[in-house]
């Protein structure tokens, strides 16, 4: 039941949740304003659209936040087949929350009777929808049953700027913890070497070199003036890269930060460049399709949709193999961050998604 899982925050949680929502100011607006809408009588039902790892969980968990005693949130973290969960009890609040709601159908003839019932709550209920989609499943979605009828509402997550995902990625450490290098170290003239002091010994009649520790003066002036620019340069360029890499979304940009970490230093050589060239026979792209749609599938909901457990596993292998998905400690299965941008061009050039 809906009415059951209202969720609550600490302040540690009240921290993290403003932190990571940076960027997302205007997003906040216009939904707080929907509620404010709904509360004088305006029935705006509001629908979040992002793709995987770009911050629509981020964002609804901060609205909750801020109407934390007006509303009632649920989160489906897999496919749905109980109406009981998308019921009410009496306690249920007028505003209601609903996170990863492509969950609410099976990719599958006679697999929409759950989504036909949602439909049916949302546009005879007194109350707010406030929702998040993933934007694969919600142009399908849209395609098929025209859903944005029932949210006058529509908002895209943007991509992030680089400072916000520099931001969101150096709020975890401290001042000065990470170790930015442009990977030229080694090739920086000593500050300190030996030289020698030519020295005529007339008695002798002969020279000798007299050798000393000598100060390279113009070497020490560039590090004292010029270290912490050098210092800049370099976050500058690794965040540069990181920025188009992930082309702006949050989920990819910490995965990349994490492939090139060698802590506490990271390195702009280390940031990869990820482009996978795939090729797929249509029922492997098919599956590769839904996983994007979903964001997260189980095997079994794989072989249910795509009617054969003895293809399913094999199509998994496949994926896996190629290293274009990845499986949790729940075996359950995701694209790889990495790979996400390849693999979204691929089934677009294919029209497997739109």
């Amino acid at each position: 039941m809906i009415g059951e899982m209202v969720g609550t925050y600490s302040s540690d949680s009240d921290k993290k949740g403003s932190d990571e929502t940076l960027g997302l100011q205007d997003e906040i607006g216009e939904i707080q304003a929907a509620i404010a809408d709904f509360e004088i009588g305006k029935k705006l039902n509001v629908a979040i659209i992002t793709g995987p790892f770009g911050g629509k969980t981020t964002l609804i968990n901060e609205i909750e936040k801020l109407n934390l005693n007006r509303v009632t949130k649920c989160t489906f973290s897999e496919i749905v087949r109980d109406k009981k969960e998308i019921s009410f009890t009496e306690d249920t609040k007028r505003i209601v929350l609903l996170d990863n709601c492509h969950f609410l159908y099976i990719r599958k003839p006679g697999g929409f009777d759950i989504f036909y019932e949602f439909l049916n709550v949302i546009s005879s209920q007194n109350r707010a929808f406030i929702t998040t989609w993933n934007t694969h499943s919600w142009k399908y979605l849209n395609e098929a049953f025209e859903i944005w009828k029932y949210f006058p509402v529509q908002i895209y997550i943007p991509a992030f700027e680089k400072e916000e995902l520099k931001f969101l990625v150096l709020k975890r450490y401290g001042k000065g913890e990470i170790k930015f290098k442009n990977g030229n170290e080694s090739e920086e003239e000593p500050l300190i070497y030996v030289a020698r002091y030519p020295l005529e010994l007339a008695a002798l009649g002969k020279k000798i070199d007299i050798p000393f520790l000598k100060i390279n003066i113009p070497s020490l002036k560039k590090r004292l003036l010029n270290e912490k620019e050098e210092e800049v340069t370099a976050e500058h360029r690794v965040f540069e890269k990181i920025y188009l890499e992930s082309k702006g979304n949050p989920g990819i940009a910490l995965r990349i930060w994490e492939l090139g970490l060698d802590y506490p230093h990271i390195e702009l050589k280390n940031i990869g460049q990820f482009s996978y060239d795939i090729e797929l026979e249509h029922e492997e792209a098919f599956v590769l399709s839904l996983i994007l749609s979903y964001e997260i599938l189980k095997k079994s909901e794989i072989a249910e949709m795509i009617g054969s457990k003895l293809r399913a596993d094999e199509i998994v292998f496949q994926l896996l193999n190629r290293e274009l998905i990845f499986e949790t400690k729940e075996n359950t299965f995701l694209i790889r961050p990495e790979a996400l941008q390849s693999v979204i061009a691929y089934l677009e050039k294919i029209r497997m998604v739109w």
